[in-house]
């Protein structure tokens, strides 16, 4: 009982699927810009910042997981589909696992090599870092946990997202009960009403305030329990907001003072993030944190709904593509960054250079490797095709998540 027959799928939603793809796009432009600025842990630095990358980086740093991890949240409504949840378990595992394994295993370490050269180890070849890479003898180069020198950087996303979907599928399951149906649409229409849908921007608040101080590692999922949280709180809003075209409507209705409170935080945020270490700073720093994170991120659904919903060409080959993109794009980036930081160049010259040799380069790995080759297609997350006898492309029929 429960499941949704294959008649009732739900109308696939054009404005996410264009929202993914600027919001993995403008992440390919991030991690370009991380080169480049006074703040940054990145992994290839130059030794010149620019206070306009400063800037950039920061804005989208606030916002841009947040968004993300709504989207997902709401592709989980469509994932879920008419699955059960060992099929739910089964597609995510295929979808998430094998390309978080693929990439941690084969993609990042060549990335590693790049970033050590850079902090000064030095390698007789790249089969010499791989022997020191792979030998326990040779001590953890990163000193990283079980898993020794591998790491999952980028994809650190992935990971999570595939224990969000693991540890939602009781509350999933729920929802597609009768009783569950009835609860999440009596909460739903309690949201709907002029800004009542701010209430739940109180969770995200009081995780903030109570695990940010303790748990505040990054994305190593060990002592990250404040990201942890955070973003799973977001991950569960998407769904819980996909679940309404209501509430979605009125997402859309209030989309201006969504954007008016998100920049008055956004400058809020600004002349606290400076102030002293005090216990009330601090809590102000992290409540406008989140206001900010929030508010941007209704905002730009609201956008979404009003201008995006629309149906293209660009968009289905896009919807395809991006995931692959994502789980590249930072392998070839390192490279990129790591021979121009050494041009003598402009930063912003060299910001560009980086970021759009990263995006056509990432991109022609996809159309001209990845795409064609049903193997790829597994590691990398995607559906199988078939040739048809006319030599074009053509999914195998499966259910869309």
């Amino acid at each position: 009982m429960g499941k949704m027959s294959k008649s009732q799928k739900r109308e696939r939603r054009y404005d996410l699927d264009w929202l993914k793809v600027i919001a993995i796009i403008l992440l390919l432009y991030f991690h370009a810009g991380m080169v480049f600025i006074s703040w940054s842990w990145y992994f290839i630095q130059d030794s010149v910042s620019d206070p306009f990358l400063d800037i950039f980086t920061e804005f989208l740093s606030h916002w841009r997981m947040p968004l993300l991890f709504v989207i997902s949240g709401a592709g989980t409504l469509f994932a879920f589909g008419y699955r059960n949840g060992f099929q739910y378990f089964r597609e995510r595992s295929s979808r998430l696992l094998i390309p978080l394994a693929f990439g941690m295993f084969i993609l990042i370490p060549h990335q590693q090599y790049f970033e050590l050269i850079k902090q000064g180890w030095e390698f007789s070849s790249y089969l010499d870092f791989k022997q020191k890479f792979l030998n326990p003898s040779e001590g953890k180069i990163y000193g990283l946990g079980i898993l020794g020198n591998f790491s999952w950087h980028h994809l650190w996303f992935i990971g999570y997202l595939f224990i969000y979907s693991v540890i939602g599928i009781p509350l999933f399951t729920f929802f597609r009960s009768e009783n569950g149906k009835n609860l999440l649409k009596i909460i739903t229409d309690f949201l709907v009403p002029v800004f009542r849908i701010n209430l739940l921007v109180i969770p995200l608040v009081i995780a903030q305030i109570l695990l940010r101080d303790k748990f505040s590692g990054f994305h190593n999922l060990v002592d990250d329990g404040a990201n942890f949280v955070y973003f799973f709180i977001f991950f569960c809003y998407g769904y819980l907001i996909c679940s309404s075209e209501k509430l979605w409507e009125s997402l859309k209705d209030q989309r201006l003072t969504s954007l008016i409170l998100a920049i008055t935080f956004t400058v809020i945020h600004i002349f606290t993030k400076n102030n002293d270490n005090t216990s009330s700073a601090y809590f102000i720093y992290w409540i406008t944190e989140t206001l900010l994170a929030w508010f941007w991120v209704l905002s730009i659904l609201g956008y979404g709904r009003r201008y995006l919903n629309v149906k293209s060409k660009l968009l289905s080959y896009a919807t395809e593509g991006i995931y692959p993109l994502y789980i590249i794009h930072q392998s070839v980036l390192i490279v990129v960054a790591f021979y121009v930081i050494q041009l003598d160049q402009p930063v912003l010259i060299k910001f560009m250079i980086i970021g759009n040799t990263t995006l056509l380069g990432s991109l022609a790995i996809y159309e001209f490797i990845i795409r064609r080759f049903n193997f790829l297609r597994v590691l990398f997350g995607m559906k199988l095709i078939k040739k048809e006898k006319a030599g074009e492309i053509k999914l195998i029929e499966q259910s869309s998540g």
